[in-house]
């Protein structure tokens, strides 16, 4: 008896091999009771199971002394049976369909849970991110490659090839540092408010583009025209509150079409401000497959679902968005407010990061923005070998000094570096003389 989510005749055969040749043995761990239908083939494949974890051999009798301790009533005129239909050299074959069968089984049950969500008028996107976070363990069946030949090739490959499974940031000090944008990493960039993270964030999604790599920017903080003004003025100059107003001039008005046809050439910059949650995320990217996402920023994203507890729901966002580095083989930045509480203080490790220290975990790497209090200018100032007042100074014209610190590395160590960070332009630049030179 068969159908498309089960197969009696396979079970049966299955078994029958186990019960003729005991070498078969290791094939029961490519199964689990789950795979078979019949509620006595999953009695016995069990009692194989057993049989085999205390070292014993699988046949006809111990099968049936296992099965009578169980006072499971079985005659042993079926366990012959099983072995008359089975043919030793397709049990690859049977464990292949009873997989497929199982998966079906699965797949069924997932499709009618979907449809009772729907018709009972469930948010589409929700119905849609529970169904594909449950499927995982069907669509992902057997393509694990998980064992260490695969891990080792894999990784000669990358040792081997021209082509780095990586983006660079195109900020020196962050590719020295990091190695680069990595596949399946998650990278936080945290700071307080104005201090510039989106500014940080939208340099290093124009150096990416440059590298022909498609990036995804999701704003919560502002909107896609806002998203892109604040791009011109990093390639142009111009000033965004120009821009806003404009007050431009035909020169500017050149540079700014000159700008923009370059940055639409490849299309390769998609700029979303609707979109505030992570299942409406994974529905774009499988969309459009970005090879970088950046979220902007993770406190202003909405939950799944409420779980009446802050704390819980930026952790449960920052994990989602760490699983789609892994479920899609891509690499993720999520920006993060840093707390009020730290006022000036230098961040340090979790504590700084605002409802969830699950952000700093969840990451591969951290990257902290921080602006010098006074007190840390004077060490600064000594280390620059600059004078305090002529950093004050630069400041009141719009250039700050700040620190890119490397909080966390998994795969190298922390560090930071001084860097300008020039507000009238939104851009960050390593300081390599005197403060007064970046004023413009």
């Amino acid at each position: 008896m068969s159908n498309a989510t089960y197969s009696i005749e396979t079970e049966q055969s299955f078994l029958g091999c186990l019960l003729l040749d005991d070498t078969l043995r290791d094939k029961l761990d490519e199964l689990d009771e789950e795979h078979f239908s019949n509620r006595y083939h999953q009695l016995i494949f069990k009692s194989m199971k057993e049989l085999k974890s205390e070292g014993k051999t699988i046949d006809l009798v111990n099968i049936k002394a296992k099965l009578d301790t169980k006072k499971i009533d079985l005659k042993l005129s079926y366990l012959v049976d099983l072995t008359s239909i089975c043919k030793t050299y397709s049990i690859g074959s049977y464990v292949n369909t009873l997989k497929e069968k199982y998966a079906r089984k699965l797949l069924v049950t997932r499709c009618q849970d979907i449809l009772s969500r729907v018709m009972s008028g469930d948010d589409l996107d929700l119905a849609i991110f529970n169904f594909e976070n449950s499927s995982k363990d069907i669509f992902f069946e057997d393509s694990y490659n998980d064992d260490i030949c695969s891990i080792s090739q894999s990784v000669l490959d990358i040792l081997e090839g021209d082509n780095t499974p990586k983006i660079n940031f195109g900020i020196k000090f962050l590719d020295e540092v990091i190695g680069g944008i990595f596949k399946g990493e998650l990278t936080t960039i945290a700071a307080k408010s104005g201090v510039g993270k989106t500014a940080l964030a939208l340099q290093i999604m124009l150096n990416v583009i440059k590298q022909n790599k498609k990036v995804l920017f999701i704003t919560r903080e502002m909107s896609k025209e806002q998203i892109i003004m604040r791009s011109l003025t990093k390639k142009t100059g111009i000033n965004t509150n120009k821009m806003k107003s404009n007050d431009i001039d035909a020169n500017e008005w050149k540079l700014i079409v000159e700008v923009l046809s370059e940055m639409n050439k490849n299309n390769l910059i998609y700029i979303n401000d609707k979109i505030n949650t992570v299942s409406q995320i994974r529905k774009r990217i499988r969309q459009i497959r970005p090879d970088l996402l950046i979220v902007d920023y993770v406190q202003l994203m909405s939950p799944e679902k409420n779980m009446n507890n802050r704390e819980r729901e930026v952790a449960s966002i920052s994990r989602d968005l760490k699983n789609i580095t892994l479920d899609f083989d891509m690499s993720v930045i999520q920006l993060s407010q840093l707390n009020d509480e730290m006022k000036d203080f230098r961040p340090k490790g979790e504590r700084p990061m605002r409802e969830s220290k699950a952000l700093f975990h969840d990451s591969n790497n951290v990257i902290f923005i921080h602006e010098p209090s006074e007190g840390d200018l004077e060490r600064a100032a000594r280390k620059l070998k600059q004078s305090k007042e002529s950093i004050i100074k630069a400041n009141e014209q719009g250039v700050k000094l700040v620190e890119i610190i490397v909080a966390k590395c998994r795969d190298g160590e922390k560090k930071y570096k001084y860097f300008v960070y020039n507000g009238k332009r939104l851009h960050f630049q390593e300081l390599k003389e005197d403060i007064g030179g970046y004023i413009c």
